[in-house]
């Protein structure tokens, strides 16, 4: 099986292939388009071809009832062996499985649907044959239970008249060894079965009990409340039987069981040795401050020591919570197991408060009491809330470069406001040199640089700690007492560049087939997932060193628990997490150091953006990789924006709220990758509709490194740096349609959003103009 929509992918991998092979696939998503491009090469080579039941429709495209596959397949059938003459035997109708466990009320009902249009597909059309992917339909369960559910859903449909299948041999387990309640279980997942009996006083009781069978006739209410009953049934069962090898450590003394709790980042067995420790008489705030603590200063010491990844410190921390938790109920209100007091913020204009809520999490699990101030936080609320809670240190947290700078006005004025209190700094665009060259001496008072959560904590802790407090506050406070941050800025004149000598001129203009604006929503969150950066999502995000998929391939135990884990939560996301796009190629032309846009054929621009140039080396322009109009024709620029963002932010506040730190740590970085998957998607399709398909061999490691045509930049980068030019994206591609806003920052809201410009030229490399982007 050749899988790809590539044609020249299509014909190279035939040519390797001895025997009869299957291309996989081909649809009516832009009428019959790719049946003209592949048919004849399947024709030549003697192949069959997979498919899909999708078409042009635009309210549903992807066919989801049995009635509207069996319509596509139909149709598909009667162009193919009259218009193009194709053998029945060689089609192979794959009928498209949804999940039926995410939650997602669009997706209730698919995996009936699915079995009963293969039934009808086969009823209708005998000398075809059908394919399912099998897996897609358990996704978000949790893995024991996809391997039942699996097993079920292939069982039922090669029922049904299913003749092939893709699994994995390795998760899928044989019908008849399931056990009788299991495969029921399944079963009434998949077939949306109502609960035969409940309790009288269980919640939604009457609405389940009376929802018919079918689930065709049951009410939009009834559908959610069965599908969500099952889906929690079987995963409460399946998490219940899951095996696993951790030692209890029965034998230990008792406060070394607490403390490994913590260590462990487990519940099991955590309240009933807490009434053990209470028996013996401790008071609660003692066993806090004594062996939960011991267990917290270990993670740290081990997270430091790089034996403990951030995942597992968000489990720890989980462990903490609930143990806390339990205990303040016997504690008396002067008690207070509080070290000490912080206010947290991401700074004026910035959107991004993933690693500020990091922070927050491992800090309140520490003995410390946080004032989350949040997002887009101006100096004067700082000051109001230092007024207010009288803490011991603040912290400052901001993504971008225009942070960082905006940390140094945040600074000055929090010192004209009388503040002195320590500052902790972080941030992706911040360094220990920016630190101590422009933020410390704005301040005149102490500001550490943090690289990292369990960093912040070690500096809080000897802060707090009056035998080494002395020294942090000497190491980190500036010399000179504080002073105004100079804005004037010295020019070097710039030589007479007009164009880079490195970027040639003497290249065709590559035509693009559409002008139009592109709105989608994208509805395949898993094609979507399969763009993600492993690197960036497990080890950026949750601290997994080294190479995650090598470890996984091995079966490395953390790798496989660190892969559960997230799976979990991409189960979470795939009920709320919505993908969209928005893009659009324009008519651009160079001039100097700006790039003009235009509207089809119009002699006056839509808008122009301004770049600047390199002062030295290659004296490299983003605007130099536009071509010059030849004949009156002129270069294409193509502008996007896409977000995974929406709801996300609450639904990550609400689990933290509720101690699930993993799961709220989690959903933020699968938003942020998520969105930077579909900017490498759209990125993809720009190129196909520009004519500059991925060679057939390319894998998704050289997607990530860029070895393709062209590029793409955002604002806020070194090649572009100025933040405030993302208005003239705003302004073209009109972005409030699918849900990103501008803040006065023009930083985009919600964050886990990508916004970028896209250049064809084969030249294009990335580069820095210097300037605001050098001192950070």
């Amino acid at each position: 099986m050749i899988d790809t929509t590539d044609p020249a992918g299509i014909e190279l991998a035939l040519t390797y292939c001895q025997g009869k092979s299957i291309i996989n696939s081909i649809n009516l998503e832009d009428g019959e388009e790719k049946f003209q491009r592949t048919v004849p090469i399947a024709h030549e080579y003697g192949a069959a071809v997979v498919v899909g039941c999708i078409d042009e429709d635009p309210v549903q495209a992807q066919a989801f009832t049995r009635e509207r596959k069996l319509a596509i397949a139909e149709r598909s059938y009667k162009l193919l062996t009259e218009k193009y003459g194709f053998a029945p035997e060689d089609i192979i109708f794959d009928a498209l499985v949804f999940p039926c466990a995410t939650g997602d009320e669009n997706y209730i009902g698919g995996a009936v649907e699915t079995m009963e249009g293969i039934r009808l597909i086969k009823q209708a059309i005998p000398d075809v044959r059908t394919i399912l992917g099998i897996s897609n339909v358990s996704f978000g369960l949790p893995p024991g239970a996809r391997e039942v559910v699996n097993s079920v859903f292939l069982y039922y449909s090669t029922k049904a008249g299913l003749d092939l299948a893709i699994v994995n041999t390795e998760k899928i387990e044989r019908f008849a060894s399931i056990p009788a309640h299991e495969r029921e279980l399944a079963e009434n997942l998949l077939f949306s079965h109502p609960p035969k009996s409940l309790p009288a006083d269980r919640p939604n009781a009457r609405l389940l009990l009376d929802a018919p069978a079918d689930w065709r006739q049951q009410s939009k209410e009834q559908r959610a409340a069965v599908n969500q009953f099952w889906i929690a049934a079987i995963t409460e069962h399946f998490r219940a039987a899951k095996k696993k090898e951790k030692a209890r450590g029965a034998d230990l003394p008792l406060d070394d069981r607490l403390a490994n709790y913590i260590l462990e980042g487990t519940r099991d067995g955590l309240i009933a040795d807490l009434e053990r420790k209470r028996a013996e008489g401790a008071a609660p705030l003692d066993i806090i401050n004594g062996p939960l603590m011991a267990g917290m200063a270990e993670v740290g010491r081990l997270f430091n020591a790089n034996e403990l990844i951030v995942a597992e410190v968000l489990q720890s921390a989980e462990s903490m919570k609930a143990a806390v938790s339990y205990l303040e109920q016997f504690m008396e209100k002067a008690d207070s197991a509080k070290r000490g007091k912080v206010v947290l913020a991401t700074v004026k204009g910035d959107v991004h408060d993933i690693g500020k809520n990091l922070v927050e999490i491992i800090f309140k699990n520490n003995g410390y009491e946080v004032v989350n101030l949040g997002i887009k936080v101006p100096p004067e609320e700082l000051i109001k809330a230092y007024q207010e809670h009288r803490p011991d240190a603040i912290g400052l947290s901001g993504l971008l470069v225009k942070s960082a700078q905006q940390m140094v006005t945040t600074a000055s004025d929090l010192k004209d406001a009388g503040i002195g209190i320590p500052l902790l700094v972080g941030g992706a665009a911040l360094s220990a040199k920016f630190t101590e060259t422009k933020i410390a001496p704005s301040y005149g008072k102490a500001v550490c640089y943090a690289k990292d959560a369990m960093t912040g904590l070690r500096l809080m802790n000897q802060l707090m700690d009056p035998a080494t407090r002395e020294t942090v506050l000497r190491e980190h406070t500036a010399s000179g007492n504080g002073f105004k941050v100079s804005t004037t800025v010295g020019v070097t004149p710039l030589p007479k560049v007009a164009r880079s000598p490195r970027i040639r001129v003497d290249l065709p203009i590559p035509p693009v087939s559409y002008l139009d604006r592109k709105v989608r929503l994208v509805p395949d969150l898993r094609e979507i997932w399969g763009y993600i950066n492993p690197y960036m999502l497990y080890g950026r995000h949750l601290g997994f060193r080294g190479d995650f998929e090598k470890h996984l391939a091995e079966r490395d135990p953390k790798a496989i628990e660190l892969f559960e884990s997230v799976e979990e939560v991409k189960q979470e996301a795939a009920s709320l997490m919505k993908i969209r796009a928005v893009w659009q190629f324009f008519e651009a032309e160079p001039e100097g150091e700006s790039l003009l846009l235009f509207a089809p054929g119009a002699k006056e621009p839509l808008h122009t953006f301004r770049f600047a140039r390199q002062r030295q080396g290659d004296f490299l322009c983003l605007s130099d990789y536009l071509l010059p109009a030849q004949n009156g024709k002129r270069d294409h620029l193509a502008l996007f924006v896409v977000t995974a963002g929406e709801g996300v932010r609450q639904r990550s506040e609400k689990a933290k709220n509720e101690g699930y730190y993993f799961l709220s740590h989690g959903l933020q970085a699968l938003a942020i990758e998520t969105a930077e998957g579909c900017a490498e998607w759209v990125h993809r399709r720009i190129r196909e509709d520009w004519g500059f398909r991925d060679p057939p061999g390319m894998t998704m490691a050289q997607r990530f490194t860029s070895r393709y045509r062209g590029k793409r930049y955002s604002f806020g980068y070194p090649a572009c740096p100025n933040l405030e030019d993302q208005a003239g994206i705003w302004k073209l591609l009109k972005p409030e349609e699918i849900g990103v806003q501008l803040t006065e920052g023009f930083m985009m809201d919600p964050e886990a959003s990508v916004s970028a410009l896209v250049f064809h030229h084969p030249d294009c490399t990335y580069f820095s103009v210097g300037d605001a982007g050098q001192d950070s």
